[in-house]
């Protein structure tokens, strides 16, 4: 057909070649950019195809060095958390035995007190050794008490520099028998009462008694009740007044010192308890009547007369009954009123007060202790919050590897430090023990976190290794020799312009062999 090209051989060969060495370029110029040689699956599919399962294996363990790594913070948080609870109980130990030392160079001018006050009866109760619980007040050996049932001589004082240990009673019918006199309960009435005593109770369930005098009608008493302690009064003399309801909390393993006073002239009834007062009542104008029944101090010694009693509605209780479980000091009665003042420096006359100095000055490293627990978490995981820690080392579920760190409660109630005290001796030691062994069981642990730590570390190092691994094997597979596709580059160039100058030099010639034919005006002869 006319409208037909025709192309010299020459001419096609050098434009096939063009076309080959601009495929060429085109391809060299991609792998230079990319720095792979396989850069889809038709370039080379199995390279293709075996570095895609590399990579997607390398990717799994970069997910697991994820979470190895996370695993690895929250151990060195705990680590750090652990560096420095040791430090805090370290500091707390050093208090405690300088506290032992101040405690055990104190001495109590408490019985000089109480007897300068000329008490009716003042019992230390140093004696439960004895038959005799000695009277060391104005009624002299006439108003010794008797140890009944048992009553036992504890071998623990209930502060520093208290002189002798204290009476100690089992909970069961243990009690000591203050006789009657006119001094104490008979004939009456006695406008003005004051009684005090020192006391720790091993608990503070169900209702103990501590002091009582008379019985279902006329009556005054100090006992426990459930975590309460009450005094109480209660007469049908002068109009009469009570059951009275006045309390305050207390705590088992504390030593108190507590007293009231039956103040008739002021018509006031006072409960005291370290010194300071913690209810009062009105009395009326009214005051304690005759109360021949025993007394008792442990338990109920012939009737007595309790808060929750209704008006004529207290049973007979037997001797005995209602006993306490814990120590007993320094019982004194009184037929006058003694001051808050007076009790207040016979608190503080006592080392108690001084006792709850150093434990406070102990609890200020102590309770650093929960603090630092709780900002010991890493990412909501808290070892030393008794959170436990699963590092998975294997992209395989169905067979696991995985180190489990279990996590451990250090905080103050977790470590036994929640009840530290330094009333006597062996609250002291108890403390000093129990920091000791605090601070073992956190060493003890810093060690297996050091531990578990290590193992962690080897395991990432070796999963790090994996991928470097599984990534070097892919990139082996695509990618390309950047020297070589440079040298390519360069010699497709090449071709590319020898090309181009042969297909412009094939052009001439044909377009010469035209000329030779037709001639200058173009018409072939």
């Amino acid at each position: 057909m006319g409208s037909d090209i025709v192309v010299s051989a020459t001419v096609k060969s050098t434009l096939t070649s063009i076309r080959l060495a601009r495929e060429n370029l085109d391809q060299t110029s991609e792998r230079l950019a990319t720095g792979q040689k396989v850069n889809r699956p038709t370039d080379q599919p199995q390279n293709f195809f075996a570095a895609a399962a590399l990579n997607f294996r390398a990717d799994g363990f970069n997910n697991l060095l994820d979470g190895i790594n996370l695993g690895t913070r929250t151990i060195q948080q705990a680590l750090t958390g652990v560096e420095t609870l040791e430090n805090i109980l370290n500091l707390a130990e050093t208090q405690a035995l300088a506290a032992r030392e101040t405690l055990e160079g104190t001495s109590s001018a408490l019985p000089d007190l109480i007897l300068a006050d000329s008490p009716v009866g003042y019992f230390r109760l140093d004696d439960a050794d004895g038959p005799v619980a000695e009277n060391l007040g104005t009624l002299g050996d006439g108003g010794d008490g008797i140890f009944t049932n048992g009553v036992g001589q504890s071998d623990e004082i209930l502060f520093f520099g208290a002189g002798g240990p204290a009476a100690t009673f089992d909970g069961t019918n243990q009690f000591i028998a203050i006789p009657n006199d006119n001094s104490i309960n008979t004939p009456g009435p006695f406008p003005e009462r004051t009684v005090e005593l020192i006391f720790n109770a091993n608990t503070t369930s169900g209702r103990q008694v501590l002091f009582e005098e008379g019985g279902t009608v006329n009556s005054l008493n100090i006992y426990i009740d459930d975590g309460l302690l009450r005094v109480n009064g209660r007469t049908t003399n002068a109009g009469g007044f009570g059951p009275l309801d006045i309390s305050v909390p207390v705590e088992a393993g504390v030593s108190y010192h507590v007293a009231f006073t039956q103040d008739g002239p002021n018509e006031r009834f006072t409960g005291y308890l370290n010194g300071e007062a913690f209810g009062s009542a009105d009395l009326g104008g009214a005051f304690i009547g005759n109360h021949p029944n025993f007394n008792g101090i442990g338990a109920v010694n012939q009737n007595v007369y309790f808060h929750d009693d209704g008006p004529g509605n207290a049973p007979a209780r037997a001797n005995g009954s209602f006993a306490f479980d814990g120590q007993i000091s320094d019982v004194a009665i009184y037929n006058t009123i003694i001051s808050q003042e007076g009790f207040q420096a016979r608190f503080e006359a006592t080392s108690l007060p001084l006792s709850e100095q150093l434990r406070q000055e102990n609890q200020i490293f102590l309770e650093q202790i929960d603090a630092i627990v709780e900002d010991a978490s890493f990412r909501g995981i808290n070892l030393l919050g008794q959170e436990d820690l699963v590092i998975d080392f294997s992209r395989d579920r169905e067979q696991k590897s995985q180190l489990e760190v279990a996590g451990t409660d250090f905080t103050i109630e977790g470590l036994g430090l929640d009840n530290i005290n330094f009333q006597n001796p062996t609250q002291v030691e108890d403390a000093i023990r129990n920091i000791r062994e605090a601070i073992d069981t956190v060493r003890d642990y810093g060690t297996k976190l050091a531990t578990d730590f290590s193992i962690v570390e080897i395991r990432e190092e070796f999963t790090r290794n994996l991928i470097v691994n599984l990534e070097s094997g892919a990139s082996d597979l695509l990618d390309a020799d950047l020297n070589e596709e440079g040298a390519n580059l360069l010699a497709t160039q090449t071709r590319l312009d020898l090309a181009t100058t042969s297909l412009s030099l094939a052009s001439s010639s044909s377009a010469s062999i035209l000329e030779i034919f037709t001639g200058s005006s173009g018409i072939l002869v």
